[in-house]
């Protein structure tokens, strides 16, 4: 498991997205260059802020496949890694183990606020446990880095959204400066969620994209007027020496 930084080269330094300007090339190379860090092939989504998870069953060729439309994916493959690309959006990293405390299964989610509402994170539990055939008791999430509860201002909509849903949402959100604006700890709002579902065991969530800038951040960059590269969080469940 593990997250890129924004790094120091020029313009969009280690930028991973192939849709904000970056020649397609550059991408191509770094995501190359991940992949050799990685020791397998990267398993790209096409992120579209819904809730859809893919179940990835075969080694796919991520240069020749066009990626998926989803939001989170699982899998039990050892020798493939899965990986969403943020920068202020919530990634989420699952674990699924066995009765020996032994990871038999991995999932990753991107989570902004309208896939935390719509349900990505459950889905992406859901089908980590389809996969590993596990209970929720037996999945463990780590949260990476996004925006934090400090920057993260949004509308009376957004909190309305959450509310309507759930009454205890209301603890993620906290009047902003702004009259009629609020701020949202999308941190807490993932905790809800998942522990709503029956996974209590999550770790991380002390990060802020938009005022460290080792990250990637989209609201950042809306400041200065320049597009935003993208950071990758991506896991991938190791063999068992000796299997």
């Amino acid at each position: 498991m593990g997250v890129t930084t924004r790094g120091q080269a020029p313009g969009r330094g280690f930028n991973l997205a192939t849709h904000v300007g970056d020649e397609l090339s550059e991408v191509q190379g770094r995501r190359a260059l991940l992949e050799g860090e990685v020791g397998a092939p990267l398993v790209w989504l096409n992120q579209v802020h819904g809730a859809d998870t893919l179940q990835v069953s075969a080694r796919a060729d991520t240069h020749l496949c066009a990626p998926a439309d989803a939001d989170a994916s699982v899998t039990r493959r050892t020798d493939i890694a899965l990986a969403v690309m943020t920068a202020d959006c919530l990634p989420v990293v699952m674990v699924a183990r066995d009765s020996r405390n032994q990871a038999i299964a991995v999932g990753v989610a991107h989570a902004g606020w309208r896939g935390l509402h719509g349900g990505v994170l459950e889905s992406c539990l859901n089908a980590l446990m389809d996969v590993a055939q596990v209970k929720s008791e037996q999945c463990y999430a780590w949260m990476g880095p996004a925006i934090g509860p400090q920057s993260y201002e949004v509308g009376a909509e957004v909190r309305s959204a959450f509310v309507d849903q759930d009454p205890q949402a209301a603890t993620a959100f906290h009047p902003s400066q702004r009259q009629g604006r609020w701020m949202a700890d999308l941190y807490t709002l993932a905790k809800q969620r998942l522990h709503s579902v029956g996974l209590e065991t999550t770790v991380g969530g002390d990060f802020d994209t938009f005022t460290d800038p080792r990250w990637f951040s989209h609201r950042r960059a809306q400041v200065q007027s320049l597009p935003a590269g993208r950071i990758a969080t991506f896991v991938r469940l190791l063999p068992v020496p000796g299997a």
